[in-house]
């Protein structure tokens, strides 16, 4: 692989999860790995996932044994196709990666070295934490501007342009207004999310769940939740909000399924729908699907969408406790 390419990928992170992403990234599109798990390293040699498989990935059985004696060894080790390296500094480990490695295929030489570079970076993380709050927050609204209260405004316009020239639309135009209106409030509400502060994200997903059941469609939920950083809790509850906001918008779906569940060190989550599904290999990424991406990657997880034409869609994701 051409650890040039590997630097630059590390050069734009803002945060210790981002390198890790870029990394794993990076090796996956050189076809270096199938995939691959981070590990940083805390207080009395705990070990904190930053970066997560999917629930079909056969690395997840063995990536945290294999990242605790790597971290016992302070050396590389290796276990069939799979390999953990520890990045050291001195006599210190700061992090492990766990790399399942396509057949054929060695880790670069110079993996650990690039990423101790990028990790010890200037304020990295202090400056990683901000941005990203600020960017993920400013691109929620953004998306809920321009698909909400944009599509409603403009419906507005054209009506009230009808209406120049025939007045009985004038109460078209109104409704449409109003419409706009009650948009704009009700996403100034959703911009906090007071329920989360009060019960925690389970009961403040069962308690939206009801809510969203008064759109006719059948809502099925099995929530197993434990207790999370207030970050993850808002995450995740947007996360959940922008899939059922998007079966909602365009599945044409009778019946909605959403289970989140804990499964060793790993919260995963699903969201599936019986509508008319999608080829994702025709259709562009929806900025809303491209939303929910970056903000469970932000978390250290995975993010996967299965939908096909007739078939409905299923929205997966998985982040480290």
């Amino acid at each position: 692989m051409d650890c040039l390419r590997l630097a630059e990928a590390l050069l734009e992170a803002r945060g210790r999860q981002e390198v890790f992403r870029r990394a794993l990234a990076a090796l996956e599109e050189a076809g270096v790995i199938r995939c691959g798990e981070a590990y940083w390293v805390g207080e009395g040699l705990s070990l904190f996932q930053m970066q997560a498989c999917r629930t079909t990935c056969p690395l997840v059985a063995h990536s945290r044994t294999l990242a605790e004696e790597a971290l016992r060894r302070g050396e590389r080790v290796e276990e069939g196709p799979f390999v953990a390296l520890p990045v050291r500094q001195g006599a210190k480990t700061l992090a492990v990666v766990v790399l399942s490695l396509k057949e054929g295929q060695k880790p670069p030489e110079a993996l650990p070295a690039l990423l101790l570079l990028a990790l010890k970076r200037p304020g990295l993380e202090l400056a990683g934490r901000l941005l990203t709050a600020q960017e993920e927050e400013r691109r929620r609204v953004g998306r809920e501007l321009h698909d909400g209260v944009g599509s409603l405004l403009t419906a507005a316009l054209l009506t009230l342009k009808v209406a120049e020239k025939r007045p009985e639309k004038l109460p078209e135009a109104r409704k449409r207004v109003a419409e706009a209106l009650e948009e704009v409030r009700r996403l100034s509400r959703e911009l906090r999310i007071p329920l989360l502060d009060d019960l925690g994200l389970k009961e403040a997903l069962a308690r939206y769940l009801e809510t969203y059941a008064k759109n006719g469609l059948k809502v099925e939920a099995h929530l197993e939740v434990p207790p999370l950083p207030k970050e993850k809790e808002v995450a995740l509850f947007r996360v959940v909000q922008e899939a059922l906001t998007n079966v909602l918008r365009h599945a044409k779906a009778q019946r909605v399924r959403v289970r989140l569940w804990r499964e060793g060190d790993r919260l995963f989550g699903v969201v599936e729908d019986d509508g008319v599904g999608f080829d994702p290999e025709k259709t562009p990424a929806s900025v809303g699907l491209l939303g929910m991406q970056e903000r469970v990657q932000s978390l250290g997880g995975s993010f996967l969408v299965h939908a096909a034409p007739g078939q409905g869609t299923r929205v997966e994701f998985g982040v480290p406790l």
